[in-house]
């Protein structure tokens, strides 16, 4: 894609849009990648997850930081380290470059910046920023507060279907991925191992229960606490987003 460039400093490469300068040095594209100079930056926080991801500002602009990082056993063991023969080891470059074919379709998802791989003996060690999207909040702390409305329920749907029609396979597509806005718009987050790819009714059938598995799943994590769910409302969004 003619808006990703790409990088070389021995065994670091960096891809970066075409926001970015490309006759910099290299401390300068190190820069979105220095945890700790973040870290002690005015107004940054940090995310939990695996990768713990920090949201910070730079040069005028919110952005979010995230280190990729193994889940499961095998993470234990090595926890950041993606070999050169696994199937989708480039997961900064697929991620970076899924983005930006997504925007070129006019999809609500974030804009990324730069990305960076390391290399480090067989495998890549990996990271990527991209913007901040302000004014949103992730599903789960919406229904914490009140209960989502008809309206938002099929304009989720509405959304979720755009992607379908975009054959975007978003393999953890959950409450905390989809991001409701101030005004009412919807966007889509976090595509890490997401594909373009063909998809069949039942890929997408399996997008929307997992996407119900999340919000049931909220409820049996907060048992103690109100959260504002019926399932019947779900429905309203399903249809939306199966409607062929």
């Amino acid at each position: 894609m003619e808006n990703i460039r790409v990088i070389n400093f021995g065994k670091t490469r960096f891809f970066i849009n075409e926001s970015l300068p490309l006759d910099q040095d290299f401390s300068f594209y190190e820069s979105f990648f220095d945890r700790d100079s973040i870290e002690r930056s005015e107004g940054v926080t940090s995310r939990g997850g695996r990768g713990q991801t920090l949201l910070f500002k730079k040069d005028g602009r919110d952005l979010v930081l995230r280190h990729y990082k193994r889940g499961g056993l095998f993470g234990k063991l090595v926890s950041d380290c993606f070999f050169f023969f696994e199937p989708h080891s480039h997961r900064a470059y697929d991620e970076f470059t899924l983005l930006n074919s997504m925007l070129e379709m006019s999809l609500p998802v974030p804009k990324p910046v730069i990305a960076r791989e390391i290399k480090s003996g067989f495998g890549i060690i990996q990271d990527i920023v991209i913007e901040r999207l302000n004014g949103y909040t992730d599903l789960s702390y919406v229904i914490a507060q009140r209960h989502l409305s008809s309206e938002e329920f099929i304009s989720i749907g509405q959304t979720i279907r755009r992607f379908f029609d975009n054959n975007i396979k978003h393999t953890d597509l959950n409450i905390r991925n989809i991001l409701l806005g101030q005004d009412g718009s919807v966007c889509v987050i976090d595509f890490d191992k997401c594909f373009l790819v063909e998809l069949t009714s039942s890929d997408k059938e399996e997008m929307i229960n997992r996407l119900l598995r999340s919000f049931r799943k909220e409820l049996a994590r907060n048992s103690e606490k109100k959260v504002n769910f019926n399932e019947s409302d779900f429905e309203l969004l399903k249809r939306e987003a199966l409607k062929n």
